[in-house]
């Protein structure tokens, strides 16, 4: 009778572990499949970005492609037109595709997910986003400075990186917008400290208010119109930077402004 009961008891509690182990299976599955969400909702984000940035970087070669192509046209109708006039007109929008076409590289590479770590320089993945938002920022008279100390290197993944950056620019950028900055500015430093590379960007656009700067972090928060924004992009930046490149993202107020630091 005593095996039996033991027995019994040894049965209940496998049914218990059974069961604990099932849903905590469950609630990792459930926890996955959110991120997989929160992922796919911060690329589609990210991409109607891109392709605001796109246009900005098409907007003035396009510009330029039509005016060489009405010079042929007004030229040949006032009697002016000639074969060196066609052939430096050919090769002006021949350079002018080329151009368009690199840039749909550009960000095509940005774009694609790293299928494994590897060894990249932050200054050039910071270069190289910079250069996919600053015709974008210009026209909005934010100038973007980029200094640094040596060629940091780092073993990751370069577009994840690469697109961290480029949500905290894009924030900076609709805080300068909704706050009407004048004289708007960012600045990009980078060095090696510790022998971690450190990253950090500093805006003079007024700062996070207090009592909201512990949350930009979360999942869904935003401070942008309904409609506007997110709220996931910083949330995916720190989990890309902690979570798959163990690194530190932070973010503090300084006399002006807000500083994001970057650590990996």
């Amino acid at each position: 009778l005593e095996l039996e009961r033991q027995n019994g008891e040894l049965r209940l509690t496998c049914q218990v572990l059974e069961k604990e182990t099932g849903e905590r299976m469950q609630a990792m599955e459930d926890l996955r499949k959110n991120e997989q969400l929160l992922i796919q909702q911060s690329r589609m984000a990210a991409m109607g970005e891109m392709l605001g940035n796109i246009s900005h970087q098409w907007r003035q070669p396009l510009n330029v492609l039509g005016l060489k192509i009405q010079e042929i046209g007004l030229c040949f109708e006032l009697g002016g037109f000639s074969k060196e006039l066609l052939d430096a007109n050919i090769e002006k929008a021949m350079g002018i595709l080329f151009h368009l076409s690199q840039t749909i590289d550009d960000f095509r590479d940005f774009t694609a997910p790293d299928k494994k770590k590897s060894l990249f320089r932050v200054d050039q993945v910071a270069a190289r986003t910079i250069s996919l938002v600053e015709e974008n920022f210009a026209g909005a008279e934010i100038a973007i400075e980029l200094s640094g100390k040596g060629e940091p290197q780092i073993t990751g993944y370069a577009n994840e990186y690469g697109q961290v950056l480029f949500n905290i620019l894009m924030n900076a950028k609709d805080a300068f917008l909704e706050r009407q900055v004048s004289g708007a500015r960012i600045k990009v430093a980078l060095w090696t400290e510790q022998e971690r590379a450190v990253l950090t960007v500093t805006d003079n656009a007024g700062g996070i208010k207090k009592d909201i700067i512990s949350k930009i972090f979360d999942p869904y928060f935003t401070t942008k119109e309904l409609g506007k924004g997110t709220g996931i992009g910083l949330f995916m930046s720190k989990t890309i930077i902690e979570k798959n490149m163990g690194g530190r993202f932070t973010v503090r107020n300084l006399a002006g402004g807000a500083e994001f630091r970057i650590e990996v």
